[in-house]
């Protein structure tokens, strides 16, 4: 199963000149825990809602802090052509919660996170659960098919 089959695609994005506020409350609003940073169309980092709030301290002093000021920048990405098996190595390795995904060009199509990751695996054993029943069955019905002859 490739990561494209399973990421998040268009993930809601903020810019690195977003308020942190702003950002923070997005993130509360679609109950997700981080969010690609893009400008002019560039994955340039990450924000979690752990970074947020920390900074939230520092928003009280300083209310025009922008995400530019917390990004972890350069993040780790992961192919969208990628195994499914390679993005839940790497998110288990680094103990990330998710990875933005990127195509070809290098452009930002997706996210995959834990929980895309885990339904992914849920679908595979559904499919593989069908496929064992339905050969289940073949088996037994040809084992059948043989004693009567």
């Amino acid at each position: 199963m490739l990561v494209k089959h399973c990421m998040t695609q268009n993930p809601i994005i903020v810019s690195s000149l977003e308020n942190i506020k702003n950002t923070y409350h997005l993130l509360m609003k679609h109950c997700i825990k981080q969010v690609p940073v893009v400008n002019n169309g560039r994955l340039i980092g990450i924000v979690t809602d752990r970074d947020l709030r920390r900074a939230l301290m520092h928003y009280l002093k300083n209310p025009n802090l922008t995400i530019n000021e917390v990004i972890s920048p350069n993040p780790v990405t992961i192919s969208e052509d990628s195994r499914l098996e390679e993005a839940a190595r790497i998110i288990r390795k680094r103990r990330f919660n998710a990875l933005p995904v990127v195509n070809s060009q290098r452009d930002l199509v997706g996210i995959i996170t834990v929980t895309d990751i885990l339904d992914g695996l849920l679908n595979f054993i559904e499919i593989r659960n069908k496929l064992s029943m339905q050969i289940g069955y073949r088996v037994r019905h040809s084992k059948k098919n043989r004693e009567n002859t």
